[in-house]
């Protein structure tokens, strides 16, 4: 009795059913479409999986590049308010004190978590590139 594996595979590779192998009816063999449809059907997820990760790398740059010119602006802010400060509170400075000492350090930790979350979703798909 031959393996059932093996059956297996001869049926697919002459596009016979099992019972054609290993029964001896007669039937005609199966038409090569089901392969063809297989290849459109795999063709067809590796191009929807592409495109997710191509959106998961664009969003990756827009939440880097986002996140970098907040964190900008947010020291530049921290700078401008510094220039106001006569006084300070903390072992940084004027400069430290405009950041910590006030609602500017929000947008710095939320513009820093930004930034780290666009360098983290680049690092997977440029490290994953391929391997789905």
């Amino acid at each position: 009795m031959p393996d059932t594996e093996k059956v297996i595979q001869l049926s697919r590779i002459f596009h016979v059913t099992t019972d054609y192998l290993l029964l001896d009816i007669d039937e005609a063999p199966q038409s090569a479409a089901p392969a063809e449809n297989n290849r459109e059907t795999e063709q067809r997820a590796a191009e929807k999986r592409m495109k997710r990760q191509s959106m998961r790398m664009h969003f990756g740059w827009f939440l880097l590049i986002f996140g970098i010119i907040s964190f900008s602006a947010t020291l530049v802010g921290a700078g401008l308010y510094a220039q106001t400060l006569t006084e300070w509170r903390t072992n940084l400075g004027r400069y430290g004190t405009a950041l910590f000492d006030s609602w500017i350090l929000a947008l710095f930790i939320v513009s820093a978590a930004l930034t780290l979350c666009g360098i983290l979703i680049l690092i997977r798909e440029y490290i994953f590139i391929g391997k789905e």
